[in-house]
């Protein structure tokens, strides 16, 4: 049922009805603005699409078209299709941008001066769902966001709430252990809340379903955040305001920025974000509308229709394709979708932000995730119910690593075709093929080049004129490197497509969001050698086969030729930040949200930490040798339902722990042990009253450190309360 039914079947014919019902569809856009508005953006892309394919139709058809020929066609229409709709969405966003505040459809103007001092009424739950990551990060950034929240004089509004899926028994205690020092130390018992699940079924999504089953009616609203996001506390309060102003929107999704970055990988993507992130946000609200996507995080979502038309089937088969859906968020947007409810992009500058993958290899791994989760949705894109702009969205989604595998596809073709000409062209297919060179270009570049003029003259990233020059010259050096980068990424994004339509999933590992240390030679050489020797390979070939034409490849040949030189420049901290370049303005005036974070984070960081050989088992050494946090543990332990576990078994698993430590037991042994009360319990009591005659040298040596140090070093995962 619509929004617009269901207020009409709740409001009747009362008076006054009229105007309820107008407040109960306020943030879902006329529809007959959402027709123009997309028939104007997709008659550009088509229009431009059909450019494309007829100037590379005459371009192929001098001497008649071959099989190899029409394959090679069929392969450049999706291609060309995405670089129009990436063209047409940055020049509508651009333009949309310097219409300032005068768009009827920003939400920004539902907000009423005397909206940022009056209450908030609703209810509102910001969870984390947590999966083996960097405990004192996620709670120190969490700190930031409660302590962020409190200055708004609005936090009395808004619960916290951790959900772990952490499977690693130390990890998991630290978590604990984290969770009550931070209630402690602000004062926040009964507003931050942690649960963790003994199974994680369906991982993140899971996760989250799990919280809205045990809690979601308790809330009108649920903020999402991933391990490494943050949120300044006006824009969660502005957030939950649009939403009571806009009830027929269902999920609002902010822009996370990137921040915190070191490597040059990072720094670039951090300033591309900044340069180039707010004109193809601003592009996307327009063609998208209420149907836009749900990224999965930094997003405020209304609880009741949530709850009740959002929950995720499982797909028919097993994975890859089949299964537990992986890209969660774009099928929750368009189950909300369905349900007549809006899905709406909130263009936002600050307030909203995210940390990436340090390396070139991180961002791969993480996109093999990507790549299985957004191919799934090859099955949907055929379910009966879709509005249509879900249809495109999953066909988009799928699109974005599809079309390096289209891409490898067409060079190889072309390659081929370079090598057995069918003839000499034609003057008129000349002109076609350099008019088609000029026209992919104009996509390509012209995007950026009016981003960086509306910046030299607007100042949006960078006020002043030095700053916009460094701009400028940074500008051309991330297009250099990103245009490097492009073909390694081909290649991989391509096996991933493979591997995945041959049926090999992947799993749910913890994503390295800092570069700790320098960078690792040794796995940036075995992970990329296989392209450099394509490279070289292939460039071969076509220097035999086809030399008048080998400077056409020369971009993609050379750049995958240097994968590895790439791979060790990108994931380096010398990233140019003493000529001011890739600066972000995040970097040079962090948000006060990132402050507060980065200077507990470095407090911590100045402490004396365990010797490396304690440092694995920092939360098994807590909740043994600490009564403080082996009551805790004890306390959040359920009681089992049944005896899964012998007691003859806990007894002899507890006798290796004491007698030959933590590294004698595997991790089914070590759960087993850390779920049982008793035990742990019993745990403690011994290895206190224990001779050293009767432990294990890792056990004296965890017992002196305690004993030794001038406050204890086990609870150190926390910056002191202010």
């Amino acid at each position: 049922m619509s929004v617009v039914g269901h207020s009409t079947r709740l409001l009747g014919n009362t008076p006054g009805s009229a105007t309820a019902l107008l407040q109960a569809t306020a943030g879902m856009p006329p529809p007959h603005e959402a027709r123009l508005r997309r028939t104007t953006f997709f008659s550009f892309v088509c229009l431009g699409s059909i450019v494309g394919l007829w100037l590379m139709f005459t371009q192929l058809n001098a001497g008649g078209m071959r099989k190899a020929e029409w394959l090679l066609l069929a392969v450049f229409a999706p291609l060309y299709y995405q670089l129009n709709v990436g063209f047409w969405t940055a020049i509508f966003g651009l333009w949309r941008m310097n219409l300032g505040k005068r768009d009827p459809l920003d939400l920004w103007r539902s907000l009423r001066p005397e909206d940022s001092e009056a209450p908030i009424a609703a209810g509102t739950a910001i969870v984390m769902p947590v999966f083996n990551e960097d405990v004192t990060r996620v709670f120190e950034g969490l700190r930031s966001i409660y302590l962020s929240l409190e200055k708004t004089g609005h936090s009395e509004s808004f619960d916290i709430f951790i959900l772990s899926d952490s499977n690693q028994t130390s990890q998991w205690i630290e978590e604990e252990t984290a969770w009550l020092e931070l209630c402690r130390q602000l004062n926040a018992f009964g507003r931050i809340f942690y649960r963790r699940r003994r199974k994680p079924i369906n991982r993140k999504s899971g996760n989250v379903s799990d919280f809205c089953r045990r809690w979601g009616k308790r809330y009108r609203y649920m903020i999402v955040l991933d391990a490494d996001s943050l949120m300044s506390g006006n824009l969660l309060c502005s957030m939950v305001r649009i939403m009571e102003r806009n009830p027929a929107v269902g999920i609002l999704q902010s822009f996370p920025k990137q921040i915190g970055s070191e490597t040059l990988l990072g720094r670039l993507t951090q300033f591309a974000q900044s340069l180039y992130g707010a004109p193809f946000m601003s592009g996307l609200d327009y063609w998208q509308g209420a149907e836009a996507n749900f990224w999965g995080h930094n997003a405020i979502i209304r609880l009741e229709p949530f709850i009740k038309y959002c929950a995720l089937p499982a797909l028919p088969g097993k994975e890859p394709f089949g299964g537990h859906i992986l890209s969660h968020d774009f099928v929750e947007a368009a189950l909300m979708r369905k349900a007549g409810y809006a899905v709406r992009l909130l263009p936002a500058n600050r307030g909203s932000y995210e940390e990436g993958p340090p390396t070139l290899l991180d961002m791969l791994k993480r996109d093999r995730r990507w790549c299985q989760g957004n191919m799934q949705h090859f099955w949907l894109l055929f379910a009966k119910g879709w509005h249509p702009m879900s249809r495109v969205n999953f066909a988009h989604g799928i699109l974005a690593y599809g079309s390096s595998l289209l891409w490898l596809l067409f060079l190889l073709l072309s390659s081929f075709l370079m090598a057995t000409p069918s003839g000499p062209q034609d003057a008129q297919a000349a002109l076609a093929t350099r008019l088609l060179l000029w026209v992919t270009g104009m996509l390509i570049f012209l995007p950026k080049a009016a981003t960086l003029l509306d910046e030299l003259i607007m100042g949006r990233v960078q006020p002043t004129a030095k700053g916009r020059l460094q701009t400028l010259i940074s500008s051309v050096l991330d297009t250099i490197l990103f245009a490097l980068m492009a073909p390694v990424m081909m290649v991989f994004h391509s096996q991933f497509v493979v591997c995945t339509i041959l049926g090999r999933g992947v799993n749910w590992v913890t994503q390295r969001r800092r570069l700790d240390g320098g960078v690792d030679w040794a796995e940036v050489f075995f992970n990329l050698w296989p392209v450099t020797l394509l490279g070289l390979l292939w460039a071969a070939v076509v220097a035999v086969s086809a030399p008048a034409h080998s400077l056409w490849l020369l971009p993609v040949l050379g750049a995958m030729t240097l994968a590895i030189p790439l791979g060790i420049l990108l994931s380096g901290k010398a990233s140019g930040q003493r000529l001011g370049l890739f600066v972000s303005p995040e970097e040079v005036k962090p948000p006060q949200v990132q402050a507060v974070m980065d200077e507990h984070l470095a407090e911590i960081k100045g402490r004396i930490h365990l010797p490396p050989e304690l440092e694995r088992f920092h939360g098994l050494l807590q909740v043994c040798l600490d009564p403080y946090v082996n009551g805790l543990h004890v306390s959040l332990l359920r009681k089992r339902k049944s005896v899964e576990v012998s007691r003859d078994y806990l007894a002899q698993i507890a006798e290796r722990l004491i007698r030959d430590g933590p590294q004698a037991l595997n991790d089914r042994e070590m759960k087993a042990l850390t779920h049982d009360t008793e035990t742990m319990t019993s745990l403690h009591f011994r290895l206190w009253s224990a001779r050293d005659s009767q432990l294990a040298p890792f056990w004296a040596t965890a017992i002196r450190q305690y004993n030794l140090a001038a406050s204890n070093p086990f609870t150190h995962t926390l910056a002191q309360a202010d």
